[in-house]
């Protein structure tokens, strides 16, 4: 492994280099022509986040000031002090250090810096880089340059002739990264110190993985078994929900989460825009109108600011692990406890609503625990 990565870095690869057209089967008829195929990806990559928001608004309950309220009386409760944390601007060694830290081997953004030429010429372009990140800090803005992705398809399985069947890889400019990675360290910090982040999250953390996740989860369980009790559990599946955030509520939250620094939030998340690139051709660029950015450092941190006040919406167990979800309840009756999950499932699928989360019904599923005695009972 460790020699390929030393090939990797002199330009050879053990992959093959021989890349297969992308056709798509358009209005029932197969499409060659490399333009209009990655313009319908694109659109398709868009609109399905977008088509699925619009279909929870229909259903959401527009609770959204209560909901509001009660996510900030959450944070109130944790002792969080509104608008108490703000973004300091970052030095030039801070800038170097990461600059240092780049991976050569990333792919180039659109902007067609390579990570090697940034990395190499890091004690030269300091200065510049840290100009950009501190007016960015300063000024609450992000450049539209740096809010720019190349969406490369990648094929998933079954038929190549169905745009569903191809996942968008998102690639960003490096420099925007280093920019992310300014906001990054301080927002981590902030949410570490004050323990804001809930207990039971074990995705996108340091110290935490998806063993954290399943000792937690075992080790209840056998609890409850100890006890003599039945286990009831009930795994939640969410669709697409990085790229249904809703940037209105996100911002909301991270005001509630003490964070004095949403207007930066709020143009880092508007005006996204992203091209696909396949068949040696570029998209016409398209609007991304909600979701955290896909590829991006901030991202998966984000996400876990918005669904971080989750419990508030049960009374049961509830174990996190980012947008994978179990709700555990336990009780000497299988009836009861079948009833008890079916009201807290449906109190937690209203919140999901009403945060624009979306519930995968087919993808959800139940499991009783419980002795081997009791389950033949």
């Amino acid at each position: 492994k460790k020699l390929w990565k030393q090939f990797k870095t002199l330009g050879y690869s053990n992959k093959s280099k021989e890349k297969t057209q992308i056709v798509l089967e358009i209005e029932k008829e197969k499409c060659f022509d490399p333009k209009i195929v990655v313009n319908s990806m694109n659109n398709f990559f868009l609109t399905i986040a977008s088509k699925l928001v619009s279909q929870i608004k229909e259903n959401a309950s527009n609770l959204f000031k209560t909901t509001c309220k009660l996510f900030k009386d959450y944070y109130i409760n944790k002792g969080v002090i509104p608008k108490s944390f703000k973004i300091s601007q970052v030095s030039e060694d801070f800038v170097y250090k990461e600059l240092c830290k780049l991976n050569t081997i990333k792919s180039t953004g659109i902007d067609g810096l390579k990570p090697i030429f940034l990395k190499d010429g890091a004690n030269i372009i300091k200065e510049s880089i840290t100009h950009i990140v501190n007016l960015s800090i300063k000024t609450n803005t992000v450049p539209d340059e740096l809010k720019y992705a190349i969406v490369k398809p990648l094929y998933k399985k079954n038929s190549r002739l169905e745009v569903g069947n191809y996942r968008p890889v998102s690639i960003l400019c490096i420099v925007s990264k280093i920019l992310e990675r300014a906001i990054y360290v301080q927002l981590h910090k902030h949410l570490n110190d004050n323990n804001i982040l809930y207990e039971f999250q074990s995705g996108f953390r340091g110290s935490y993985s998806t063993d954290t996740c399943l000792i937690n989860l075992m080790d209840h369980i056998r609890m409850l078994i100890s006890k003599g009790n039945y286990v009831g559990m009930v795994l939640l599946d969410l669709q697409k929900a990085f790229d249904t955030v809703d940037h209105v509520i996100l911002c909301t939250k991270l005001e509630g989460m003490g964070i004095d620094f949403t207007e930066w939030f709020k143009s880092y998340l508007e005006g996204r825009k992203q091209v696909v690139m396949a068949n040696e051709t570029t998209s016409e660029p398209g609007i991304i109108s909600c979701g955290v950015p896909q590829g991006s450092i901030l991202g998966p941190l984000l996400f876990l600011c918005y669904i971080n006040d989750m419990p508030i919406s049960v009374k049961c167990k509830l174990l996190l692990y980012a947008d994978d979800s179990a709700l555990i309840v336990s009780g000497s009756d299988p009836k009861q406890i079948a009833e008890f999950l079916s009201k807290e499932l449906d109190s937690c699928r209203q919140w999901l609503m009403d945060n624009k989360l979306s519930l995968h019904l087919g993808k959800t599923e139940s499991i009783l625990f419980g002795t081997r005695r009791k389950l033949k009972m």
